[in-house]
């Protein structure tokens, strides 16, 4: 499994948001994390989803801790999908597969679903940069 690894943070420091997360989740540091009901986040595993950041800590399960911080206004390396790809500019979107992304549709943009825009050109399995804006 991929991660996402932050290069920049941006602003100050980037920004950081607390979210709830049930006890027994696993979440590794660099995770994408991907919001469910009640604001409560779960590691991302679904395309078309709203996303709301990229952890920035391990969560381990049962280890009585029920909060992550989700971190966006950065930029980070991000692992593009078997048979994807990404031009530099293009809105990107997160896949099914945990922390790789994909070219964004205009419904990813109605819903929410984009999590930022490629600044650099990349095929399938190739790491870009993103400016992460959620």
């Amino acid at each position: 499994m991929t991660t996402t690894t932050i290069m920049y943070l941006l602003g100050n420091n980037g920004d950081r948001i607390p979210y709830l997360v049930a006890d027994g989740s696993t979440i590794a540091k660099g995770d994408v994390l991907e919001l469910e009901d009640n604001g409560i986040v779960i590691a991302q595993t679904n395309a078309d989803t709203p996303v709301v950041g990229i952890a920035a800590h391990e969560k381990v399960a049962n280890d009585g801790n029920t909060s992550i911080t989700a971190i966006t206004n950065c930029v980070a390396k991000m692992t593009i999908v078997g048979g994807g790809s990404a031009t530099i500019g293009d809105t990107v979107s997160m896949d099914a597969t945990n922390n790789e992304i994909n070219l964004a549709t205009s419904l990813d943009d109605e819903k929410g679903w984009a999590i930022g825009w490629a600044m650099d050109t990349g095929s399938a399995g190739e790491t870009v940069p993103v400016r992460i804006v959620k």
